[in-house]
């Protein structure tokens, strides 16, 4: 089932969703569209290489607080993020692939954990050098 855009008075009809926590935020289109020229400005700068991605994000907020440009970019964030919970619940094929997603990082997650951390640097693969095949023991001097 393709998403619905509504207008502001259709949207104003339906009201808030009562007792469920839906609606905590609204989107502020105004603010978006006032800023909609720097809005695309910041993505192509960061596109296109001409500035870095963590200068951005310094730049969009001063002394902890959101610039005008921030909030607007935050409000059209929240455009993205309805759609993609609105998705998640009517589509069964989006959340499988969500899930295989979420799979995929979490095996990536497990392996660098193996990897980098071991099990206390216990040899517990066949082949791989440690401490169970006779060698020093960083962490135990008296190995």
């Amino acid at each position: 089932m393709p998403v619905e855009f509504l207008s502001d008075d259709q949207a104003s009809a339906y009201g808030s969703f009562p007792g469920t926590g839906f609606s905590r935020a609204e989107i502020d289109l105004q603010r978006i569209t006032r800023h909609w020229e720097d809005i695309l400005r910041v993505i192509a700068s960061i596109h296109t290489g001409t500035v870095r991605a963590h200068e951005v994000i310094r730049m969009l907020s001063r002394d902890g607080n959101p610039t005008p440009l921030g909030e607007a970019i935050a409000h059209y964030g929240r455009i993205h993020k309805t759609l993609h919970v609105l998705r998640m619940a009517d589509e069964p094929g989006y959340r499988r692939t969500m899930k295989a997603q979420g799979n995929v990082q979490e095996g990536r997650h497990a392996l660098g954990r193996d990897l980098f951390h071991g099990r206390r640097g216990a040899g517990h693969r066949p082949g791989v050098p440690g401490p169970a095949q006779g060698l020093p023991d960083p962490h135990n001097p008296a190995h």
